[in-house]
């Protein structure tokens, strides 16, 4: 196994935990009122159901470079770019008067996405390792923006 990709790949996933776990926690508060003035109820849940599935996509894909998973990375790659979809409609929870930049965010992801399930189709880890940093990077800088 090659070391210097191992590593990358342990780092990638410690980076998407760090970044799931404040997502998974994130359950119903006072910070619906501000977004419910732009999306009902079951549009919000149907929001907080796609930030599930893609965290859960993301600890999958990241195991699966860990573990030169090829079949893995593919499979989980591709529900990246499965579970997106919808997101074009979703708003964010606070910062609301922003949601023109969220969704600028939301397209970045989605073009990111889209290179890594590409990455992940060819099998070559190392192209996938790093198209799944870049995918982390567009994660960490909306979350800095609108969660914090």
């Amino acid at each position: 196994m090659n070391i210097p990709l191992a590593r990358t790949s342990v780092l990638l996933l410690v980076a998407s935990l760090a970044i799931g776990f404040p997502a998974a926690a994130h359950g119903p508060s006072g910070h619906h009122e501000t977004a419910m003035t732009m999306q009902d109820e079951g549009a919000m849940k149907a929001q907080h159901a796609r930030m599930r599935y893609f965290e859960e996509a993301m600890v999958g894909l990241g195991k699966a470079l860990i573990h030169a998973d090829k079949p893995g990375t593919g499979k989980y790659a591709s529900r990246l770019t499965e579970v997106l979809r919808g997101h074009e409609m979703d708003v964010p929870h606070k910062n609301v008067s922003r949601a023109k930049e969220f969704h600028a965010f939301f397209k970045e992801l989605k073009g990111r996405a889209g290179t890594l399930a590409t990455d992940a189709g060819t099998g070559d880890l190392r192209k996938t390792s790093l198209a799944y940093g870049r995918v982390l990077e567009v994660c960490v800088s909306c979350h800095a923006k609108f969660r914090d």
